[in-house]
């Protein structure tokens, strides 16, 4: 399967605000976004094999090998980065748990003293984008709707691929809150999603 995420330019270790898309932080124009999958390859999340997959803010049944993708607005160029096999969906009565075990590990303080996140949004703005992120790690959602609130992390993964970003011959994915099948069977797969 693929997977539409935000592009970054660290590793998806801080936010970096290349894309339109995410949960926008406000009083700026334009504005910037927070896409929370831009923290997936930090040595905490990778640890404890955690992430925020877009396209998993629906209700997705089964486990499923993704390949990440993110497009390059400035040339309008797809590129796959890494590939995340045996994931699945965090359930919403797990959210406690790993709450508490991102605390003990000190997440929260590890995302307030990243010097780049507070350089991407500024003086100004850096508070308001650091206190939407610890609404969402207090949230007990899941399933969220665009940019409704919802929990920081919704997957669990068996391994993570993360490779140099190549570019891939094919037209970018149009939807993040999608999971695309492969071209090379795209019937077998879409027999085994949970469209609801």
């Amino acid at each position: 399967m693929r997977a539409k995420t935000f592009a970054s330019n660290n590793g998806w270790t801080s936010p970096v605000s290349l894309s339109t898309f995410g949960i926008p932080i406000p009083q700026q124009n334009p504005k910037k976004h927070l896409g929370l999958e831009e923290f997936n390859f930090i040595k905490i999340m990778k640890d404890r094999k955690l992430a925020y997959i877009p396209c998993f803010s629906s209700s997705r049944a089964g486990s499923f090998d993704i390949d990440l993708f993110y497009l390059n607005d400035v040339n309008h160029t797809t590129y796959h980065y890494a590939t995340l096999k045996g994931v699945r969906s965090i359930q919403k009565n797990e959210i406690a748990g790993l709450r508490q075990d991102l605390i003990t590990a000190g997440l929260p303080q590890w995302v307030a003293n990243d010097a780049r996140f507070q350089d991407n949004y500024g003086p100004e703005l850096f508070p308001i984008a650091l206190e939407k992120w610890n609404l969402l790690f207090n949230c007990n959602n899941i399933i969220a709707n665009r940019t409704d609130d919802r929990f920081i992390l919704n997957v669990r993964y068996e391994e993570l691929i993360q490779e140099e970003a190549v570019r891939v011959g094919w037209n970018n994915l149009h939807f993040a809150s999608r999971l695309y099948p492969n071209e090379a069977n795209p019937l077998a797969e879409l027999a085994d999603l949970d469209l609801d």
